[in-house]
């Protein structure tokens, strides 16, 4: 058996599955609509959700990924969770369900050394994911705390000088005027 190919053969299955599993993290108000709205504006995250876990998918079960796809596939759906309500697990958890629903489709043929060793591979395969996205999880996170903080920084100012406790120096221009 290729398991591979099989895996290739099963993939629109398993990623609806998988995604699936990605929309039952969110309220039950937001997996119904994730799942009946079908138009890509009225549904930007469902759509985006989908198309991620697609092109995951194709690179999961590759034995060699391309490190810059998955970055690239990676990006929109962790950039999303990053700025939604949950916590770093909980918004990276869905990709290790991946590898229970492959463990799934191919457990009929673990006795096959060639399926054992190819679940070894799709293993890393998902490891390498979990890095890639904890890497992007972790600038968009920095970048929204540093944002909350320069907007602070903008308030506190403004507030000093509303109440006259800083006064904002003119700026300065040293050429001189002709008169």
């Amino acid at each position: 058996m290729n398991p591979e190919k099989h895996l290739k053969d099963k993939q629109q299955k398993l990623v609806e599955k998988w995604v699936d599993a990605v929309f039952y993290t969110y309220p039950a108000d937001s997996v119904k609509f994730f799942k009946n709205t079908k138009d890509s504006f009225a549904n930007p995250a469902g759509n985006t959700i989908k198309r991620s876990i697609g092109l995951l998918y194709a690179q999961v079960i590759r034995t060699k990924m391309d490190p810059k796809a998955v970055a690239e596939a990676m990006d929109p759906i962790v950039r999303l969770r990053a700025v939604q309500e949950f916590t770093p697990a909980d918004a990276l958890s869905f990709i290790l369900q991946i590898k229970q629903f492959i463990k799934k489709e191919l457990g009929e043929n673990r006795q096959d050394e060639n399926v054992e060793a190819y679940l070894r591979v799709i293993e890393l395969n998902v490891d390498k994911l979990i890095l890639i996205a904890f890497d992007i999880y972790t600038k968009c996170r920095e970048k929204i705390y540093l944002l909350r903080i320069n907007q602070a920084k903008e308030s506190v100012k403004k507030l000093l000088i509303k109440k006259d406790l800083l006064c904002e120096i003119p700026d300065y221009n040293p050429e001189p005027q002709s008169i």
